[in-house]
């Protein structure tokens, strides 16, 4: 209760403090204001007012709009959507307490890494994005499938899908897991996760039709790159090099879609027979997402944070995530809103942390072997998330 109490005035203060771009960035709360416009105007989501975002996300872009409404009033201050700005960032803020709470009782052992989430960028991210609450419930996942209650990990794991969709990476680590250490329970965990979609997204197919559904799947298909992920940085020093960029781009976009799932496969090669090592896999299969990734958001750092909090051992590794956090808080927002983006501190920046995040799912996959072997015999459960092996 503290912590949330704590997070709620920090986000009440930080949203007061106004569009200071170390403290605040309304460019994406914008965007989810006009996303969730539809449940004051009576329009339909995704055919009337558009939305790139799954069926959860767009439901909760449009709850703070009851209470600004009803806050705000008409003709009166704070406006309808200065007013979305301190309900969703306090929404958030919750969130974060939330996530901070549920970390630090998984890491019985050092409840204290679970402060590691208000580093300067998990703090900025968690203020201005919604990034925090597909996180959380992706952690809750995480810690159902712990206690054995795998009916309950695919149901919140299904949640989180329908929130943001890369938490569908995480699917082929749960399926392995089971199948390697607790066969009978793999069909109806599925079976769960499956239902759990149909109920998310199901609803609006059949409400506004194939054309309306399609929308999000359509907008990211077509999206292009942008200038702070790898694909990005390859296609750009390849083409001065001299190979041409119309051959390079559509060869990479290709490729590097490939690579994002590039985990799944591996995942049933691999030993994953314990909490550990679920946990390892996942935040394998969340960085090679981001790596590879056409389209980069630094907000994503919300994903891997608290996976990484969960497996740090180590000094080192603890230092790892404090400079990852740190180098995604300098390069968005404090370079990336100079006035001239200098011409190498922005990519240098960006070179830096796109290595930041090979180096960590390298360091990650250290040691592990595969084998085909693992597909076809079941092995004995393991230890609990946050223990030794």
């Amino acid at each position: 209760m503290i912590i949330a109490f704590g997070l709620l005035c920090l986000s009440l203060a930080a949203t007061i403090w106004g569009p200071y771009h170390a403290v605040n960035d309304y460019h994406d709360i914008r965007i989810y204001y006009q996303r969730g416009i539809w449940v004051s105007t009576g329009e339909q989501p995704y055919l009337d007012v558009f939305s790139e975002y799954p069926q959860i996300a767009t439901w909760l872009f449009a709850l703070p709009h009851v209470f600004a409404e009803y806050w705000s009033g008409e003709n009166s201050k704070p406006t309808a959507e200065i007013a979305y700005r301190f309900v969703f960032s306090g929404m958030m803020a919750l969130c974060l307490a939330a996530l901070v709470a549920l970390a630090a009782g998984l890491r019985k052992d050092r409840r204290w890494l679970a402060f590691l989430l208000l580093l300067p960028a998990s703090l900025y991210f968690t203020q201005n994005r919604f990034d925090v609450l597909p996180a959380f419930m992706v952690l809750a996942s995480l810690a159902v499938l712990q206690y054995g209650r795998y009916q309950g990990a695919f149901i919140l794991l299904g949640v989180a899908t329908g929130i943001k969709w890369y938490a569908l990476v995480l699917l082929p680590v749960y399926a392995a897991f089971l199948y390697q250490t607790n066969r009978r329970s793999l069909y109806p965990a599925a079976v769960s996760y499956g239902a759990t979609i149909a109920i998310i997204f199901l609803p609006t197919l059949f409400i506004i039709g194939l054309d309306g559904f399609l929308v999000p799947y359509n907008f990211h298909l077509t999206r292009t790159m942008n200038s702070e992920s790898l694909l990005h940085l390859m296609t750009v020093t390849l083409s001065r090099a001299g190979f041409p960029r119309e051959m390079l781009e559509p060869l990479f976009l290709k490729i590097f879609l490939i690579l994002q799932f590039a985990v799944a496969p591996l995942c049933f090669f691999a030993r994953i027979d314990s909490g550990e090592k679920v946990l390892r896999w996942s935040a394998i299969s969340v960085l090679c997402f981001m790596l590879f990734a056409k389209f980069y958001s630094p907000q994503w750092i919300l994903w891997i944070s608290p996976l990484l909090i969960l497996l740090c051992r180590t000094k080192m590794e603890i230092a790892g995530i404090i400079v990852f956090d740190l180098v995604t808080y300098l390069y968005f927002p404090l370079i990336y809103y100079t006035v001239d983006k200098h011409p190498l501190w922005f990519p240098g920046i960006i070179a830096l942390k796109t290595a930041l995040i090979g180096i960590w799912m390298l360091y990650l996959l250290r040691g592990e072997k595969f084998s085909i072997a693992q597909i076809s015999s079941p092995l004995a459960a393991g230890s609990v998330v946050g223990g030794k092996e």
